[in-house]
């Protein structure tokens, strides 16, 4: 062969070209982004917009409404998915996985410029790429700024204090660290220039609203253009805008030729909106910060650049301003010891793979030999995922230990029969060059079978693809690369490093008695038949019978979960941090300090509306269902109207921190009561039917968020010469503010609100007075009536419908595919006869992602199946025989099954997406072993032998190289499979299928293969035969 003659004629060539390829390895090993799993894209544009202090419904109707009927007909917009709080929404528009984003964003922003105007004090749409957590994608790291001597026991410190100085300081370093996207100051409150009004006085006074409103709306500067006076040209501007400190003499009107200030009836100051939301670390008020990451910045980097930022922060200024900065979680730790848990399993891998190596060989050299294809291959790995700009995860590393074992098998056939032929009496390169290139087409037939097995995975669309082509690519380059290895080193290595010691097989003789046991067993048509009909049969009830239920995505749970509140409706701030907040602290507290156990490392958590929750670490990783339990028991109990629910932190988020085990029923349809009444029957349903899951509800059910409804008295506006308009005016000035216009004060620009003085009670707000142009002083309960009522918190809507979702975690024990099950056969049909035809209900989220994505599985397949077939039968060059060596894949799907059904017995491993992957990995791997007892025996066929004299010379032939390459694999991913450690979970069951699939394939396939090539009657020798003994038809002979 061209390739390895060449090598040999230039060793030196061959040398620098191999120590380049590690050179350049370590290089991009270096360069790599380090993350925890590959990135994972979100196929979403979000489109923001808020309207101050409006409730969900006026969003609703006034925002999201326009603005969805402006986008609904994107092209290419797969789902419309929106979120109303109180005031502001979201509107998520999902996409296909591979859809042109930039075209798409185009798209959407073009949609917007034709919607409606919205109001005057209307936040414009923000349009992101990415899902809500913006335009990076998910948040890379959450910080909390934290009071250096608080003493109190709760959130009552207002941390908009410091903001300023957490946007001088914080900010700026923060943005600064390479890697980094957007800095998010989510805590953030806008100044605002609030002038506050007392009504008393300016109905006594006889100042309208509308007078007030006016003249503050009229305080700004104008420009007037452009004027030429002489030879020079002048830009004319009105300077209409009062300055802060002259704004209380701002004249409002005149009464008896006295004119009225707006000091006489009003104080101005700058200051921030009302505080929404509160949030805290270890039981001190926090102002919460979150990093999102730069597309493909290294994630470890970028944490190691935060460390380092807080601690110059926290060394240098803020001390000064009283405050100090923490990162919320360092994930940066877990992933290290993710990533060197995977490097350590790789490690012990390749020597365990050596040590079987050395076993059969019983030679250093040889082994160093056939070992030096280990490094080459992996350094290619990482070249390879380097130039397609991919990550370092634990995805693609454990591609790498998967690899260790495959990688040998080229240089493994390649050393053997060059020692063969030694052995026969040829030279060094005589031997090298005709022992390469006897099995060289072989050898490419064997790699293409591999590879082919890859291509269905690198095409696999949706978030299941991309999390899975890392692994693919990595195994594809790996085994590519040892090929020519193989093909080059080996023979380089035989020609000028030759081992002095001739090998000889210390088994020989096993092999012979191996061989001798396997045609007793198959002597006969029905021992033949029996096994074939009990191995393929048996594979088949055993694969039926033990097959684990599915899920979507592995399992990788943090140290911590997460625990929500749903707190009784119209609980303000003050009570949930009285009544909630600070009896949860004070019950927290003893674990924090380790006065009670399992301890705490850390908590966090929040108040966002009539929302609260937070995170909690555990101090010990392995005590976290413990912890859970207690939390449950002890911790959160006895809380006034509060239901609370817990579920465990991913380290694999796929979508708005989730890890794939939640199911969304999703009830949509016009009327709201209708929706609510089906969500209540849902949750019933569910608690009977899974009465371990968790079920909470989004939005919440109730409804009954408390409103004061003002309807107006259109007679008595009328005569008091007013119009709705200003009634409406009046009440938003009496209550969260009237928004005027916006005020620069040549640093910043703020809006300014005109807000009346607060009231505590209804009947205070109905006494407010008003005065109007006809009818004098009128006050608020005359002009409108006022009366109490509920209404929503949130509203969520899903392609234009308003919808309310219950979202279903099974328990821990049960997969996905076990609790969709049940809920459609227990659920969904109580539910749905609660509905009125006008609604619908569907299983959704995560339930409607694992079933596309198993569909696209076994596509795939079926279609790597197909491709195997189809390279078979044009190496074969017979269907049949192609047909005989697919039927050992029943035997290692009954293995990959078998392994995980005893797994299951020590830890749950449920069959989840990169599990599935591992039985399509299998097809590649198993046929080689078949492959080689059917060329074998239809070589020896060829030569005039006997049916049964050429497979009894196939098995004795074939043995050695079998177990040789089946045990270096299968010690190669042992490792993978038992050591457990952080991450783990994730490519645990993976790694189990394949060395089940390996191992039950490896000790049956020699009985299996025997008895079907045995079956028939011999065809009789071809004419012309192939007399020359030293050439083996596919991979290696035997060293006899």
């Amino acid at each position: 062969m061209n390739l390895t003659r060449n090598s040999l004629k230039n060793p030196a060539a061959v040398i620098v070209i191999l120590v380049l390829l590690i050179l350049f390895g370590i290089l991009s090993i270096f360069k790599l982004p380090i993350q925890l799993t590959p990135d994972i894209e979100q196929p979403q544009i979000t489109i923001f917009s808020g309207w101050r202090e409006a409730a969900p419904e006026e969003i609703e109707s006034v925002i999201i409404e326009p603005l969805e009927n402006a986008v609904k007909n994107t092209p290419g917009a797969l789902e419309v998915n929106t979120t109303i709080n109180r005031g502001n929404g979201f509107i998520s528009l999902t996409f296909a996985v591979g859809t042109d984003m930039q075209q798409a964003m185009l798209d959407v922003l073009t949609n917007l410029n034709q919607a409606p105007p919205l109001p005057l004090d209307a936040i414009d749409p923000v349009v992101s790429a990415g899902g809500n957590g913006g335009p990076a994608g998910p948040n890379a790291a959450s910080l909390l700024v934290t009071p250096l001597h608080y003493q109190g026991d709760g959130l009552d410190l207002d941390m908009a204090q410091y903001q300023k100085t957490i946007e001088e300081l914080i900010e700026p370093r923060l943005a600064s660290i390479p890697g980094v996207a957007r800095v998010n100051l989510a805590s953030e409150r806008p100044k605002e220039l609030r002038i506050t009004f007392d009504p008393h006085k300016a109905a006594a006074l006889g100042l309208t609203l509308g007078q007030i409103r006016q003249t503050l709306a009229s305080s700004r500067d104008t420009s007037g253009g452009l004027a030429d006076v002489g030879r020079r040209q002048y830009t004319v501007r009105f300077t209409g805008q009062y300055d802060l400190q002259d704004m209380l003499q701002m004249r409002i009107a005149y009464s008896q030729d006295r004119p009225i200030y707006l000091g006489d009836v009003a104080t101005v100051a700058e200051t921030y909106s009302d505080r929404r939301a509160m949030s805290g670390r270890n039981g001190k008020p926090a102002y919460y910060i979150t990093v999102s990451r730069a597309n493909g910045a290294n994630t470890v980097a970028l944490l190691d650049g935060i460390n380092k930022a807080i601690a110059e922060l926290n060394a240098g200024p803020l001390p000064e301003a009283g405050i100090a900065i923490e990162l919320s979680y360092d994930a940066s730790i877990h992933i290290r010891n993710a990533l060197l848990l995977v490097k350590s399993n790789l490690g012990l891998g390749v020597l365990l793979s050596l040590a079987i190596l050395w076993l059969f060989f019983r030679g250093i050299k040889t082994t160093l030999i056939i070992a030096a294809t280990i490094p080459v291959s992996l350094m290619v790995a990482f070249l390879a995922l380097n130039a397609f700009e991919r990550s370092l995860n634990v995805i693609s590393l454990a591609g790498l230990a998967f690899a260790v074992g495959l990688v040998l098998d080229a240089a493994i056939i390649v050393q053997e029969n060059i020692a063969r032929l030694k052995s026969n009496g040829f030279d060094n390169y005589k031997a090298a060059l005709r022992g390469a290139g006897q099995v060289a087409g072989a050898l490419f037939a064997s790699t293409a079978t591999s590879v082919a097995i890859f291509l269905p995975i690198l095409f696999m669309a949706g978030i299941e693809g991309q999390l899975f082509s890392d692994l693919a690519l990595t195994l594809s380059i790996a085994v590519v690369a040892s090929l020519l290895c193989a093909l080059t080193i080996i023979p380089v290595a035989n020609r000028y490093l030759p081992d002095s010691k001739t090998q000889t097989d210390p088994y020989k003789h096993y092999w012979h008695k191996l061989t001798a046991l396997i045609m007793r067993l198959t002597n006969s048509k029905f021992k033949q038949l029996s096994w074939v009909c009990a191995l393929l049969g048996g594979s088949a009830l055993v694969t039926l019978t033990m097959l684990p239920k599915t899920d979507f995505m592995p399992r990788a749970p943090t140290d911590g979960f997460f625990f929500n509140l749903i707190t009784p409706p119209g609980g303000n701030m003050a009570y949930m941090e009285e009544e909630l907040l600070k009896r949860v602290r004070a019950r927290l507290m003893p674990y924090y300090h380790g006065d009670k156990q399992p301890g705490i490392k850390d908590f966090n958590f929040y108040i966002f509306g009539a929302n609260a929750g937070g995170f909690i670490y555990s101090a010990d990783p392995q005590r976290v269902e413990e912890l859970m339990q207690v939390a449950r028991e002890e911790i959160f109990v006895d809380l006034p109207d509060t239901q609370v629910f817990f579920f465990r932190g991913s380290m694999i988020n796929i979508a708005n921190g989730g890890d794939g085990r939640d199911i969304n029923i999703e009830l949509t349809g016009p009327n709201m009561d209708d929706l609510v009444a089906g969500a209540e029957v849902a949750l019933q349903a569910v608690q009977i039917a899974m009465p371990d899951a968790t079920a909470r509800p989004q939005p919440r059910l109730d409804m009954a968020e408390p409103e004061l409804r003002l309807h107006p008295n259109d007679r008595r506006i009328t005569q008091a010469g007013l119009t709705r308009q200003d009634v409406s005016q009046a009440v938003q000035a009496f209550t969260g503010g009237l928004f005027i216009n916006e005020y620069f004060n040549g640093n910043e620009r703020m809006n300014v609100i005109l807000r009346g003085q607060t009231w505590q009670t209804p009947e205070e707000l109905k006494a407010l007075p008003l005065f109007t142009p006809d009818a004098g002083i009128q006050t608020l309960g005359e002009l409108a009536q006022v009366t109490r009522t509920v209404g929503p918190s949130q509203l969520q809507r899903i392609n234009g419908r308003r919808t309310v979702s219950i979202i279903v975690t099974p328990p821990a024990e049960m997969s996905l595919q076990q609790a969709q099950a049940i809920l459609t056969e227990q659920v969904m049909p109580k539910i749905k006869a609660q509905l009125p035809e006008t609604a619908g209900v569907i299983l959704g989220g995560n339930a409607q992602k694992m079933n596309s994505a198993i569909e696209e599985m076994t596509l795939n397949f079926f279609l790597a199946l197909f491709i195997l077939f189809l390279l078979m039968t044009a190496l074969f060059k017979s269907v049949r025989d192609s047909a005989l060596v697919l039927l050992v894949m029943p035997l290692a799907i009954a293995g990959g099954v078998v392994a995980l059904y005893v797994l299951n017995l020590f830890a749950f491993q449920s069959l989840d997406l990169l599990t599935m992957i591992g039985f399509i990995i299998l097809l590649g791997l198993v046929v080689n072993n078949a492959i080689l007892l059917v060329d074998q025996t239809r070589h020896a066929q060829a030569q005039g032998m006997s049916r049964r004299d050429a497979v009894e010379q196939a098995v004795l032939m074939r043995a050695r190289p079998v177990y040789l390459s089946t045990l270096t694999s299968l010690f190669g991913m042992l490792p993978l499979m038992l050591m457990p450690g952080v991450g783990s979970e994730i490519y645990r069951g993976l790694a189990t299928v394949i060395v089940g699939g390996m191992a039950i394939s490896a000790l049956f396939t020699l009985v299996l293969m025997p008895s079907l090539l045995q079956l028939g009657r011999d065809k009789q020798p071809t004419s012309k035969v192939n007399n020359d003994n030293n050439k083996p038809q596919l991979n290696l002979v035997s060293n006899q």
